[in-house]
């Protein structure tokens, strides 16, 4: 994190590959279960069909970045053995779209070009907004 910015500790994100999505609304209720399913985006916009559970990774720091450039990005650690997580599920996830679950909705889904292997990501989103929302909705320490 930029400038000695540690961010909060994130809600655990629950990792799937994406079998299909179609946009339009999206009704489907939050996942329960760790079998195949499916599940709408944060903003009720897009249906997926999601793979069964290929595990959880808990961010030890969620965070925005200091960089306007990147300021459309929510920035995520994860501790050594959620790393190693992370590294099997990307390696064998190449060319796929990966759904990070929170809170049993997809909040991103993206191609993986590469196994994620450093233990740091950055999701990005439409806005600013979105990220800041994002982030919020990602940390141990927001409110309801």
């Amino acid at each position: 994190m930029a400038d000695g910015d540690t961010g909060s500790p994130g809600k655990p994100l629950e990792l799937r590959l994406v079998v299909s999505s179609v946009s339009g609304p999206c009704t489907a209720p939050a996942l329960t279960s760790d079998g195949p399913a499916t599940a709408c985006d944060r903003g009720g916009t897009i249906t997926y069909e999601l793979g069964k559970s290929l595990g959880t990774v808990t961010p030890t720091s969620v965070a925005l970045p200091e960089v306007p450039s990147s300021a459309d990005s929510v920035l995520i650690e994860l501790n050594e053995g959620d790393s190693g997580t992370l590294g099997e599920v990307t390696r064998e996830a190449m060319n796929k779209n990966l759904a990070f679950v929170l809170d049993g909705r997809v909040l991103s889904a993206p191609r993986v070009m590469n196994a994620v292997t450093t233990g740091q990501i950055a999701l990005g989103f439409g806005s600013a907004a979105e990220a800041e929302q994002v982030a919020a909705e990602m940390s141990t320490t927001a409110t309801p």
